[in-house]
């Protein structure tokens, strides 16, 4: 849509030049502006680069960038300290100040506890002018919030160097689980052979390049024949197309790039010659200091939750039973309890940690060793107890004390959906068509079919599965989610496909609401959901969103709202028609519930 600019001038003149009237300097205070498109998308200007770029569309030699901006609507400003103010609460404030004769310290306003924190997306495309075009960078917003009562000390991080404590059958094993497509279970033994030559741990970078790589099924930023197996870009990269990415030459040289890359960051030198982007990270100043998975964080990937992802495929690779270990396993006899040390006689049972890190110890008291730290969802045999503190063995078989606040009691050798009730909702239906395609499919059938193949993945999971619609009924909101809120289900999942008037808006998106009791873990299942969505189809991120609709603000329980692709793109409309695909994003949303009881057990 061309821009009037005779609207946009005065309207931006007054968002930039407010601030420059009312406090001085301004960049003591403000450092950016955040804006949004018509499809909702949010994107991040510096604050000096807009002032200069609106100097020049004053002089009659506009740079494209106070444009790009005046198209959108101003939603926050970025303080300098990091935080992202709601903007109208901003002017809210100063045109308060100004009607009682007072002037407006904007800076003093961020730091206070008035200033209001704007509602933010997962992700923010960070704008800049490169080579005189513009230019877009993602930026995740998203982070771990929840306390760690029970982690602090480096010593009880994952180390990154080490000798592996994940045997190379039981990492493919894993893989072929999560149904890796077939070139990741073959790359691993390379993994395994550096690991030897560099004197850094396999499992750690196979872990982390199932996550970025999405199990080898990759995206549309990185295809599967750039051999890059880590993310890594090109030397000078600006944004996050697939120009961005280095291209290696074949799958071994992509796996060496990620152990030299690697290497960058732990301080040891490289093998062979390395990638540009090497010599990049190797001259930072944080450069070999990096030495532990929970370090990457910030740094290897912007979000501080980065490390998290990687540590949860780690603890699924450890508790990986090799072919050999499940024969043993079948005709060893159960053991018996031992109530040794305090411990007090009666069943085994199983606990799962309940907290991100637990530290296992020697003895039942905070004054005891360090055995070893325990990521969220390892389950731990119990053999006794001595007050709060439980005696158990971990998957590795190392016996130690936990204390009973940070674990739950669970089922063993179950899989996590088993006795789940989950509600499946395909949107729209019956009068309701809900989006219609260039070709005249309408929604609902899309929605239909993806439901159809989840419940059945569900189903043969062990979960019961509740469906608002089986066919093409009308269903009114109110009954979707009285459906989920009486049968007290464990998760709803909403399945639609997105539209807009510009056929060219695409991506995948899926929503939570912030605002009722299941917030927290609406918000990580929709981020699960999210994680696996993207990949699969190999699609625009659009990201997290916090969102008002109906089924979710209604629901009582922990509930997403999926919007596969846009159906209103001619491209994606015929991504979403093809029979495979709609397996495949059941599939991904199958892992997705899978990966949220993990957590959420």
């Amino acid at each position: 849509m061309p821009i009037d600019k005779k609207k946009t001038i005065p309207l931006v003149f007054f968002t930039l030049f407010f601030l420059i009237m009312i406090s001085a300097p301004v960049s003591a205070a403000i450092s950016g502006f955040v804006a949004r498109d018509s499809s909702g998308d949010y994107y991040e200007y510096a604050y000096e680069d807009l002032i200069d770029s609106y100097a020049l569309e004053i002089i009659g030699s506009p740079n494209g960038l106070y444009d790009d901006f005046a198209a959108k609507e101003t939603v926050a400003l970025l303080s300098s300290s990091g935080a992202y103010l709601d903007y109208k609460d901003v002017l809210d404030n100063y045109a308060a100040a100004i009607l009682l004769g007072k002037a407006f310290n904007i800076k003093k306003y961020a730091e206070s506890e008035e200033a209001k924190i704007a509602q933010m997306p997962a992700t923010v495309s960070i704008v800049k002018l490169v080579s005189g075009k513009v230019a877009f960078n993602v930026k995740n917003l998203s982070s771990s919030t929840e306390s760690n009562p029970d982690f602090d000390p480096p010593k009880t991080k994952t180390a990154i160097n080490g000798a592996p404590t994940v045997t190379l059958e039981q990492a493919q094993l894993w893989a072929a689980g999560r149904s890796a497509n077939q070139r990741f279970i073959d790359i691993a033994p390379l993994y395994w052979e550096y690991g030897a030559k560099t004197g850094m741990r396999p499992e750690v970078l196979y872990a982390q390049a199932a996550m970025e790589t999405g199990f080898g099924r990759y995206g549309n930023r990185v295809l599967p024949e750039y051999n890059n197996w880590a993310g890594i870009k090109v030397a000078y990269s600006n944004g996050d197309e697939p120009e961005d990415h280095e291209v290696f030459a074949t799958p071994e040289d992509g796996v060496r790039a990620h152990f030299n890359h690697m290497a960058a960051y732990v301080g040891l030198p490289p093998v062979g010659d390395p990638h540009a982007r090497y010599h990049v990270v190797a001259r930072q100043t944080w450069a070999g200091s990096v030495l532990f998975v929970e370090d990457l964080s910030g740094k290897w990937a912007p979000q501080l939750d980065y490390h998290v992802y990687i540590l949860t495929q780690l603890d699924q690779m450890y508790k990986t039973k090799t072919t050999a270990e499940e024969n043993s396993s079948q005709n060893t006899p159960d053991p018996e309890p031992n109530p040794a040390d305090g411990g007090t006689e009666g069943t085994i049972r199983s606990v799962a940690v309940n907290v991100d890190v637990l530290r296992l110890r020697s003895g039942p008291g905070t004054d005891n060793t360090i055995i070893d730290r325990l990521t969220r969802g390892t389950v731990l045999s119990v053999t006794g107890n001595q007050n709060e503190w439980l005696k158990v063995i971990s998957p590795d078989n190392k016996n130690g004390w936990v204390h009973g606040d940070y674990v739950v009691t669970v089922e063993v050798g179950i899989d996590v959906l088993k006795g789940k009730t989950i509600v499946v909702d395909p949107g729209h239906g019956g009068s309701d068509p809900g989006a219609v395609g260039t070709t005249g499919i309408q929604e609902k059938v899309i929605n239909l079919a993806v439901a159809k193949h989840l419940v059945e993945l569900l189903q043969q999971a062990g979960a019961t599965v509740l469906v608002t619609r089986t066919g093409d009924q009308s269903v009114s909101n109110q009954q979707r989610v009285d459906l989920a809120n009486n049968a007290k289900a464990n998760a709803y999942v909403s399945i639609h496909a997105n539209a807009f008037s510009n056929p060219e808006s695409n991506g995948t998106e899926t929503h939570y609401c912030g605002k009722n009791s299941s917030s927290s873990a609406s918000k990580y299942l929709a981020q699960q959901l999210q994680r696996e969505l993207v990949p699969a189809l190999g699609l625009h991120d659009r990201g997290v969103k916090e969102n008002s609709f109906f089924v979710l603000t209604k629901s009582e329980i922990p509930a997403a709202l999926v919007e596969m692709a846009f159906l209103t793109n001619p491209k994606e409309e015929a991504l979403l028609l093809e029979a495979s695909i709609q397996k495949e994003i059941a599939g991904a949303l199958l892992r997705g519930l899978e990966a949220y009881f993990q957590k959420f057990r």
